[in-house]
């Protein structure tokens, strides 16, 4: 085992998704840099702080097919400020996901676009 293991219990894909987010002081639309069936970091500099609980809502449109639109309640896991070496954002683990299919159509989303990328 390495320095850093991953603990992932779900496989994540490297994306950007338009993402509308709901945090105790703030609501605004924001990029996805990555997503997975346990959470997503979102992209923003106006941060919440670790353990602050956030709403997340998004929609996925496989090219041309049925559109999903996702609604997660989370929370944050960790945050990073503006300012630092690495983007600002937020960590968010979802708690509760609705449908309750959407954990399962966002696990079939990763693999689909693991599998376009190993293609």
């Amino acid at each position: 085992m390495g320095a850093f293991d991953e603990k992932r219990q779900y496989k994540r894909a490297f994306v950007k998704l338009r993402v509308e987010v709901r945090g105790r002081s703030f609501w605004q639309y924001v990029e996805t840099r990555d997503i997975s069936a346990g959470g997503m970091f979102v992209s923003t500099d106006k941060v919440e702080p670790a353990n602050a609980k956030i709403e997340v809502m998004f929609e996925f449109d496989e090219g041309g097919k049925e559109k999903k639109i996702i609604h997660a309640e989370g929370v944050v896991q960790w945050s990073r400020p503006a300012g630092t070496a690495e983007a600002a954002g937020m960590g968010i683990m979802f708690t509760k996901v609705f449908p309750s299919s959407g954990k399962e159509y966002i696990d079939r989303y990763v693999k689909n676009l693991e599998e376009q990328k190993n293609a």
